[in-house]
């Protein structure tokens, strides 16, 4: 696989230095990301698939899961219940993501976050399940179009790609110049030095 993007410093992430190998220098931050998850045990419904994954990198011509380079968060899974866990703070980036059995527009979840000191973030879910991260600040997640530089290739790809959210954190995040079939085989592993969006958007 090749490697693409231009390191770059953003003012409210403090970018880790990552290489092929996924290693990842320690960030020294004084307080443990934590996950509360409330409601799951009493859910009548419970999600298709739910995952928390540490995201160091991406791949533009994916979407989906598989478009993200990953740590996986061992305690989130389908068949976890209730409870308080500790997460790894010396990633800049966890998401979590929960993937509704129908109308996955209503009960799909996504909460992408960065470590940030006596900050919430949480979001809910038709199942009546909540998911709270404290010492973490929520990234709300933008089509990639509304970028001030969106990557190219944008127009050629399907409805289904653009609109995927894994896809649009990974534009969002990610310092990609290109996406779609002109990207194949690269995996961009350093962050934008900010996620600015076009003035009136």
């Amino acid at each position: 696989m090749r490697f693409s993007g231009q390191p770059l410093l953003s003012e409210s992430l403090t970018v880790t230095a990552l290489v092929p190998s996924g290693k990842k220098a320690r960030r020294s931050f004084d307080r443990r990301m934590r996950l509360h998850v409330d409601g799951l045990d009493a859910a009548e419904t419970r999600f298709q698939h739910l995952w928390g994954r540490y995201i160091i990198g991406f791949k533009p011509a994916t979407h989906c899961l598989r478009s993200l380079v990953t740590h996986v968060a061992a305690p989130v899974k389908p068949r976890m219940m209730d409870g308080s866990f500790d997460l790894d703070d010396s990633y800049e980036l966890f998401y979590l993501c929960g993937v509704g059995v129908r109308e996955r527009h209503n009960t799909n979840v996504h909460l992408a976050v960065h470590p940030k000191a006596r900050s919430v973030a949480a979001i809910g879910s038709v199942y009546g399940v909540r998911f709270t991260i404290q010492d973490a600040q929520a990234i709300p997640i933008k089509h990639p179009a509304l970028l001030q530089s969106p990557p190219r290739g944008l127009d050629s790809l399907e409805e289904g790609h653009l609109r995927c959210k894994n896809f649009q954190f990974g534009c969002q995040m990610f310092a990609v110049h290109e996406v779609g079939e002109a990207a194949k085989g690269i995996v961009v592993t350093e962050l934008r030095k900010r996620t600015p969006l076009r003035r009136g958007n």
